[in-house]
């Protein structure tokens, strides 16, 4: 019986390959569903034997031949520009939202799957129910980052939608360092966010675009926070919910993959400007310089670099300054504790993916990183107060090159356990 089921599982894998470099690219997209249920049917029979094996050894060479077929599967999909849908789902903590069930989807997909070099775009939703100090709150976060024409164009995407509770301490590092999270710094809000970038690629080699930007936050005002009512910025803006922005963006990117790049660099600059002409409730203008630099030790060893710069003039809302935390900066920091007209950062991760027996990249992996960042104000200069974050992560591979991420992340008063898909820079 043993070698039954050893024969059996050799011939599976001479007919249906199991290393990425010996697997074929279907001119037909029935051909290459035809190819992904072939892989999907000896995995069932695989497991079917799995049940019934009757010693360890072939229990050991059964598992072993089902972890083959089922990475041969996932790399003949992202070969082949399959689509894929995936969902996740489970518990996570953050500083901002406290305690909270987040349930959520990843289907990404190539737009022209004949175009092998072309990234793999992607949609994500998150919905999310939370228990801060609060009360109860929801939120839906969706991102999207779509790849067209061999990448000639571009369109990334970001839409929050929110009920929730906030602290609120002011604006200026004193007044985020003066006193912890409480019922004097809590306020309910519900919001909105929607930002879209749209990007061609010039015959330079870079690529630049229009970018848009909507941000609506609506404070309950029936049970203000002394934090609050003593801000003049909140005072100034509690009525002016609405900001919306229209600019331009320019950047220089040679990552091999946006979203969970090895190796490449990527240098963007940004402007927005907000105008009661747009719809607008308030005037002001914003830019960012971003650069991220990925180097690739080994196979599996990447270290990541990202450093950017924030800074706004005019009439900015409290709710629409340069801050710092958050899920993708300076992770366990309390995003929106420290905020001002200029904000820095800089973050240094390794990332690790393990490998496999056969010297293939397996779907584990683990991060630790470390970051600065320090902002700034009209009477205070940037680097006259530092923050700081460091942690550490898993990564399993959800999809080619999709990472679901879970992190842990630490900095002064504050800590985070975050749980969402792709990379945080």
């Amino acid at each position: 019986m043993l070698f039954s089921h050893l024969l059996y599982a050799e011939q599976i894998q001479q007919t249906l390959p199991t290393k990425s470099s010996e697997q074929p690219f279907f001119s037909s997209q029935q051909q290459a569903e035809e190819r992904s249920q072939a892989y999907d049917d000896a995995i069932d029979t695989l497991d079917n034997q799995e049940d019934d094996c009757s010693t360890e050894q072939a229990c050991d060479e059964l598992s072993k031949a089902i972890t083959d077929l089922e990475y041969a599967k996932r790399n003949h999909i992202d070969k082949n520009g399959l689509a894929m849908f995936d969902i996740l789902g489970g518990p996570a903590f953050t500083p901002e939202n406290g305690l909270m069930m987040a349930l959520g989807g990843l289907y990404s997909f190539k737009t022209e799957r004949e175009q092998t070099e072309l990234q793999r775009s992607s949609v994500s939703l998150f919905g999310i129910v939370n228990k801060g100090e609060g009360d109860v709150g929801y939120s839906l976060r969706s991102r999207q980052n779509l790849f067209f024409d061999n990448d000639d164009i571009r369109y990334s995407g970001l839409f929050v939608l929110a009920d929730q509770s906030e602290n609120f301490w002011g604006v200026g590092y004193d007044a985020g360092k003066k006193q912890p999270a409480s019922d004097d710094t809590l306020l309910n809000k519900t919001s909105l966010t929607y930002h879209a970038n749209l990007d061609f690629k010039s015959d330079y080699g870079f690529y630049f675009g229009p970018a848009l930007r909507l941000n609506y936050f609506k404070p309950d005002q029936t049970s203000l926070p002394p934090t609050a009512i003593e801000d003049e910025n909140f005072q100034q803006f509690k009525d002016k919910p609405l900001s919306v922005g229209l600019g331009f963006s320019i950047n220089y990117d040679s990552r091999d993959v946006t979203v969970n790049a090895w190796q490449g660099q990527y240098l963007n600059f940004e402007y927005i400007n907000y105008n009661p002409s747009f719809g607008s409730d308030n005037r002001y203008q914003k830019a960012l310089v971003d650069h991220r630099y990925y180097l690739t030790l080994a196979l599996g060893r990447v270290l990541a670099f990202y450093n950017a710069y924030q800074w706004s003039e005019g009439e900015v809302p409290y709710y629409d300054l340069p801050t710092l935390g958050g899920q993708s900066s300076l992770r366990g920091l309390y995003q929106g504790r420290y905020r001002d007209n200029e904000a820095i950062e800089h973050t240094l991760e390794y990332r690790h993916t393990f490998l496999r027996d056969n010297g293939e990249l397996s779907a584990h992996g683990a991060t630790v990183w470390a970051g600065v960042g320090s902002i700034a104000g009209t009477d205070t200069s940037l680097y006259q107060t530092l923050l700081y974050s460091y942690g550490l992560g898993y990564r399993y591979e959800l999809q080619p090159r999709m990472n679901v991420r879970v992190d842990l992340g630490f900095s002064d008063g504050d800590s985070g356990f975050y749980l969402t898909f792709t990379e945080a820079f």
